[in-house]
Order: structure tokens, then sequence, then C-alpha cells
């Protein structure tokens, strides 16, 4: 099957705020995300969150400070005959406050005539509202997480998922950063699905960032928010095990634990690695063929230091087990909408690829990688609320196996920070398509 796809996007000019994560299409989001190869803005990079907008200085020395950002964009898909109608606002007042919202709208014609258009029925990509200091940030939103090391790797949480309702809690100490979050997933059947996860992670802002993390699924028919797990320091095992949950019994919650680290040797070699485990299984099911379910990742970047640009060579793995963000009880599965909350190949599979990054230290962005993915049919990606009922040992991964292979090719230009050109190239098996974005604001202030 092939696809051609020309699409003409307008969109907002870049701005300097605080609390929204940033989004992808922004300069901002490139350049940093890029400098965090050679050792550049370490001391904004984090192993339990995205790259966030900063306080400019403007917002530091001002007192009472109000700020209004008001943008939108409109993006036609003549492929499909879409429109998209895309808004982000933003309001801050007195250095700390804020509330922002970004909304597409999705309008389209089936015969190219008739316009289908409905603003009240609007996709929330994320909004919300909070208070921040330089210690202390505190939001309740729509939106996703992603939290692990590296770039691309990220197992349990990836903000490639689908968007749901949350509190986020977070607490810099200067070397030690913790972060809690506690939010709603969805109804399915009359059963209630919650989210929490909290973290810790120690980091010395230069070339060295560990953490730990725990996230949790739990479920139940007609289930409020447990208060057990209302607590920012407490451990899913801790509650579970002391009978602190609002539900008789075990099998309405499923826990997973991961361990991330980023290193970085002489601003050239940047290790990112995580590592995920599942199901504790004890030494007596061992010896019963049972297993651990696991899940890790490794990424290896290489940058040569030159003064006019950055050519980065990279390479990653990820490896997801075949019980791994399953459950004894499918509606504790790590999958929101139909789609992994992690890992976009779900479970029961790995991932490969090689890639080279461009940029020039001003405006072009260029960047080519190949590679493959493999998933087995216990993939949480087939099977979505479909219970694992035990941790047997065997083949991985499992059944008939499903190989993609995949190329990709993009390139972007900046001829200042409102106004861009951006292509994409990318082809998997038998599938083919090429993207081609203009963007330009057309409000903002």
């Amino acid at each position: 099957m092939t696809y051609k796809r020309v699409v003409f996007l307008i969109l907002f000019p870049l701005c300097t705020i605080v609390g929204q994560y940033i989004p992808e299409y922004y300069l901002e989001y490139k350049t940093r995300k890029t400098s965090f190869d050679i050792g550049k803005a370490w001391e904004g990079l984090s192993t339990i969150g995205d790259i966030r907008f900063v306080i400019n200085d403007d917002f530091k020395t001002k007192r009472t400070v109000s700020k209004t950002f008001i943008s939108g964009g409109v993006q036609i898909n003549a492929f499909e005959n879409q429109f998209l109608f895309s808004g982000f606002s933003y309001m801050k007042y007195d250095n700390n406050y804020f509330a922002y919202i970004s909304t597409p709208i999705k309008a389209f014609t089936s015969d190219k005539q008739n316009l289908s258009f409905d603003p009240f029925k609007a996709e929330e990509e994320s909004s919300g509202f909070g208070y921040e200091n330089n210690w202390l940030l505190l939001q309740f939103g729509k939106g996703n997480e992603s939290w692990g090391s590296g770039d691309k790797i990220q197992l349990a949480l990836n903000k490639k998922s689908s968007s749901y309702d949350y509190f986020l809690l977070r607490s810099d100490y200067g070397r030690i950063r913790v972060k809690y979050i506690h939010g709603f997933l969805e109804t399915i059947n009359n059963i209630n699905r919650f989210i929490t996860a909290r973290a810790i992670e120690w980091t010395n802002k230069k070339s060295f960032i560990i953490g730990f993390s725990e996230t949790v699924i739990y479920s139940g028919e007609n289930r409020s928010i447990d208060i057990g797990y209302l607590n920012p320091i407490s451990s899913h095992l801790e509650v579970e095990l002391n009978d602190r949950l609002n539900v008789i019994g075990n099998k309405n919650s499923n826990a997973v634990w991961q361990m991330h680290i980023d290193f970085l040797y002489k601003k050239k070699l940047r290790l990112s690695a995580n590592y995920l485990l599942d199901e504790l299984v004890l030494d007596p099911d061992i010896q019963l063929n049972k297993e651990n379910g696991k899940a890790a990742s490794l990424r290896v970047a290489y940058t040569p230091l030159s003064k006019n640009h950055l050519i980065t060579i990279y390479g990653y793995l990820i490896y997801v087990g075949t019980p791994t963000f399953r459950h004894g009880n499918g509606e504790n599965n790590f999958v929101k909408d139909g789609r992994p909350l992690g890992w976009s190949g779900g479970s029961d599979g790995l991932e490969l690829s090689f890639g080279i990054n461009y940029f020039n230290k001003k405006n072009l962005f260029f960047s080519i990688s190949t590679g493959f993915t493999v998933n087995g049919e216990e993939s949480i990606t087939q099977r979505v609320f479909e219970p694992y009922k035990d941790y047997l040992k065997g083949p991985f991964p499992s059944g008939a196996v499903n190989n993609s292979f995949y190329f990709k090719a993009s390139s972007e230009y900046w001829l200042n920070k409102k106004y861009s050109l951006k292509a994409l190239v990318q082809t998997s098996n038998n599938d083919f398509f090429i993207n081609s974005i203009f963007s330009i604001p057309i409000i903002g202030f």
C-alpha cells in the first residue's frame, strides 16, 4: 500500500513560558534535545519527565506580572480531505500561577464539497492549570507523561500514548528531584481504570542521572480513587500487603518498577539505559519454570565535537518481555484507548534502530534512521484487555511473529523562530508516505 501526503501547516510562533511541556515541533525542543547528547542543558534533563518551558528573566524579576499567549493554526491534509484547526493558549499570573490548553478540532469533507465541522467535538491533546516556583510544581490537567532515560526508548510511560486526566506534584531539591502523579484513565463496562506513579532521581546536572520509579494501574467496578495510593512516598507493595486498598484482595492493581540511568562521557559519548520489572517471582516459583516480567532499553549516542555543526550517530535497542505490562486481571493492563501507555510496540517484542542526526547549530535539522521491530502474538497491542494467566517460561517472541522493517528521513529548516519548512519520507515494509509541511503563525500575542 502506498501513501502520498502533502500537508500545509499554519502554526504559532515560539515563546518562553512555564508549566507546559514543549511541543515537539517547537525550535526550542529540537535544539535542547540535540544539546543533551553533548552535555549541554543537563540541568534541565530529567528521567521522570519531558522537556518543559522555563521562566525567562522578566518573569523572575517582576513580582506582579500577567501574561496571555494565544495562538492558532490550520493544517490541511490533501490526501484525506481533512482540515485540522489547532489552537494553543496560555495564561500566567504573578510569576507562578498558570493555565494552558492545546486543542485540535477536526473537520473533514467526504466529497470535497460538504464540510463537516463541530467546534464542540474538540479533541484536547493537553490542558491544565497549576502553580510553579523554583522548587515546586502543582498541576491539574490532561496530557501524558514520558518517564525514562534517553530519546525514544521510554518503556512504561511514553508521550506518544493517549492523553489522560491527572494530578502532578513535583519537587526539585537541587541534586534530588521527586515526582508523583495520580490520574483517571477511562471507564470500560463500568470498570473504572486509574493510574498512579512516583519517582525519585539524583543528578549532578552535568553528566550523570540515576532514577527509580514505580507505576501502578488499578481498576474495579465503579471503583473510586483509592486513598491508599494518595501518599506520594508510599509504595504499591506497602499498600497492598497492609490491606489499605479500597477493594478486597490483590487482583485489582498492577505495578511495574524501573531504574533509569543517563551517563555522558567527555561530552561525546552518551549512554542511556532503562530496566523494568513487572512481576516479582520468588525463587520457589522460578524452580517451577516461571520467570519475571521484565523490559529493558539501551541507547548509545556519539557526537564528535565541532564548532560549526553537530552530527550524532546513535543506536538503540528496546526489549519488552512476553508477559510484561499485562496482568491476571486484563483491566490492569498498561493501555489507554486501546493503545500502549509505554513503548509503541506494546509487549512481547523488541526494536533495534540506528540513525544519524545533523544540526547546523542555527536553523537546519536533518535525520535519517533505519531499523526493525519484532512482535509476538501475545503483544498487548493485539490483546488489549486480555489477562495473562501465568508467568511460565516460553519462546520469545511468542507464537506467530510479525517482523517490520522501516526507514525514515526528515529535514526541517527554520527561516526564523516563526517560519519553518519540514519534509518527511518514511517507508515500512510495503507502506510508503511523504509529508511536506510549511509552518507560519496566524495568531500570537
